[in-house]
């Protein structure tokens, strides 16, 4: 799986005309409804640019984004700064999280986990959420730290490998 972290403030430079062409769903908030559509463009970017994907037509079942083709399967997250998106041969799912400080404990006693730290908490919840997208547990799985933010990507392919690559201006480059 290819893992890619966005940073939303290069949305600032990004046209609304364009940006909106991406809009799936309606935010009354300006900042997500910007988020959202700058996901769906790099997803359309990413899959043009880096998979030389034809056919990018997408289809939501039960509000899960895919690929109509199912070429490639892909999975969404915005947490911060940040957008992550994963990429699969296989169905995926991503989360990121920025690491703030929160009532851990009360947090996990509700999710059903025991946490040792913040790091060890964010790495359980970015799993939960991560395998909440992917609809099932997961087969193979990996965690990421950038910065202050956790990203845990899962995958239903058991022998599935992970690269991150962080947007460096214009390009993307491999961690």
């Amino acid at each position: 799986m290819d893992i890619f972290i966005i940073d939303i403030n290069n949305a600032e430079n990004i046209d609304d005309e364009l940006l909106q062409k991406f809009r799936h769903k309606n935010f009354t908030n300006k900042r997500k409804q910007k988020e959202h559509c700058l996901a769906y463009l790099m997803v359309d970017r990413i899959l043009k640019e880096f998979y030389k994907t034809e056919n990018r037509e997408l289809e939501f079942v039960s509000s899960k984004p895919f690929l109509k083709s199912r070429e490639k399967y892909f999975s969404i997250s915005h947490s911060g700064d940040y957008v992550a998106l994963g990429f699969s041969d296989y169905d995926c799912g991503i989360d990121i999280e920025k690491m703030t400080e929160r009532d851990f404990s009360a947090i996990s006693n509700r999710m059903g986990f025991v946490s040792e730290n913040k790091e060890d908490f964010y790495k359980k919840w970015t799993m939960f959420e991560a395998e909440y997208k992917l609809g099932k547990k997961s087969e193979m799985t990996d965690s990421f730290y950038y910065e202050d933010y956790t990203i845990t990507a899962v995958s239903g392919y058991p022998k599935e490998k992970f690269e991150l690559y962080i947007q460096i201006g214009n390009n993307f480059s491999n961690l």
